[in-house]
């Protein structure tokens, strides 16, 4: 395994859409004898393939918008200005806050909502444990001690009776991760968050337009960070924003942004360039912008052409032995289809392992993965070397530092259980495909599970 691997790498290997069983309705028979041809026989093992045709392709772009585009790169005005505003204003509307900053990335996101946070060296922020690296470096900036909570692995998502157990006098935050666009339950995580008086939070990078009872994620918590690159369900190929309903909290956001300037001076402009705190420049750029509002016009239709496919392909999907699709909770009123992750049980396909299963699913034209390596985030060498430098030493215990020990109090059998057992639907675009689509993935996974025995044996 390449443990080096990048973000973005990662990503477009293998990120892509998400299913739910919160909005499936439909019966779920064979497709088997749908197909033409070698119907029944695998791929793999010579016969036709369940899908032979292309995916919908990702990211999605319309020509006729690239005259709004090149309207910014003629006009030279390329550092944030009125698009950018725009892009914020209608952001913010579309998720139900009352402000947004738009920034360079997600993971800047992230990392500016701690860094303007009261959060300090000696304090604890409670993590989900399965996300990528870039959702705790804000945590770690603020050399606080990031703790991890389990997931519960059929919802792959933090488990709040595990959050509220690994909270201490010194925790201050939490931070749950809506991975594969599917939502935590943010209703107990805020009940908690209250009762404690912790902030949230929220890593929806994954989650654009996964609601909870009609509410969208990234409303819930004390931020919501949203990332707009390639891969992502509103691509911008680089992009991220912040959102708040905190009038205090966006002004340290904006000025934290902007190099720690004053909230009223002008981006770009130097008629007041003293700063009051420490700051960054994160700015989203004006053609960032013009791309994003091309693609803000198209998200609303194509994540309810996607909804319509999820409730369509699950419980087809659950209804084939050793296939278990993710759990959303059942406040969920609508997911993101980031990716469309699943339950593999290898004893109900003769043994096959999953790897072999992905393989085959491959063959058959259905783009798969098993997910992120099983290389738990608590263990990453990033941490670990925090922990060497002088900041940590001084407000943390030997004890506290000592790295094997802190991997076991970390310890997550629920994640490491999902490493072995999940499998994600590859490609975004996958599910902006028909319902004949959708038929060709159950057909390939029949197909596999039918002949898994001869699969196993070659």
């Amino acid at each position: 395994m390449n443990t080096n691997i990048s973000r973005r790498e990662f990503i477009k290997r293998s990120s892509v859409a998400s299913g739910t069983a919160v909005l499936a309705t439909g019966a779920a028979g064979s497709l088997l004898a749908a197909a033409g041809g070698d119907a029944s026989t695998p791929a793999a093992l010579g016969g036709a393939k369940a899908h032979a045709k292309s995916w919908p392709s990702w990211p999605a772009w319309d020509p006729a918008n690239d005259s709004e585009v090149t309207k910014v790169l003629h006009s030279t005005t390329w550092s944030r200005s009125k698009l950018v505003k725009e892009f914020e204003e209608k952001w913010a509307a579309l998720m139900g806050a009352k402000y947004c900053l738009a920034v360079v990335n997600g993971t800047n996101a992230l990392s500016a909502s701690f860094m303007v946070m009261d959060l300090k060296p000696g304090d604890e922020v409670i993590c989900a444990p399965y996300t990528f690296s870039a959702s705790l470096l804000g945590v770690l900036y603020k050399s606080a001690m990031p703790v991890f909570a389990d997931i519960d692995p059929l919802t792959y998502q933090l488990d709040p009776a595990k959050v509220e157990a690994k909270i201490t006098p010194r925790t201050k935050a939490i931070l749950p991760v809506h991975i594969c666009g599917y939502a935590t339950d943010m209703e107990r995580i805020m009940q908690i968050a209250k009762k404690h008086n912790l902030k949230v939070v929220e890593d929806v990078c994954q989650g654009h337009m996964t609601a909870i009872n009609g509410k969208n994620l990234g409303t819930f918590g004390t931020t919501g960070c949203f990332s707009f690159q390639t891969s992502k369900v509103m691509p911008i190929g680089e992009g991220g924003a912040i959102i708040t309903d905190d009038a205090e909290l966006y002004d340290k956001l904006y000025s934290y942004h902007n190099y720690g300037f004053k909230t009223n001076v002008t981006p770009g402009s130097y008629d007041n360039i003293a700063a009051f705190i420490l700051g960054n420049k994160i700015r989203m750029a004006e053609y960032q912008a013009a791309i994003g509002l091309c693609q803000l016009g198209k998200l609303e239709e194509q994540t309810r052409v996607r909804n319509e496919n999820g409730a369509y392909l699950t419980p087809k999907l659950a209804a084939i032995p050793g296939i278990t699709p993710v759990k959303p909770y059942p406040n969920v009123t609508r997911l993101s289809y980031y990716m469309y992750p699943f339950i593999y049980n290898e004893a109900e396909f003769n043994g096959l392992p999953r790897a072999a299963f992905v393989k085959a699913l491959a063959a058959e034209g259905v783009p798969a993965s098993p997910g992120y390596p099983k290389y738990p985030i608590y263990t990453q060498e990033f941490i670990h070397e925090m922990f060497k430098t002088e900041v940590y030493k001084k407000f943390y215990t030997s004890q506290e530092l000592d790295w094997e020990a802190y991997k076991a109090r970390n310890a997550c059998p629920g994640l490491m259980k999902t490493f072995d057992t999940s499998v994600w639907l590859s490609t975004t675009g996958m599910f902006l495909g028909s319902k004949a689509d959708m038929d060709d993935v159950v057909r390939a996974v029949e197909k596999i599970h039918k002949n898994s025995a001869k699969l196993k044996a070659a």
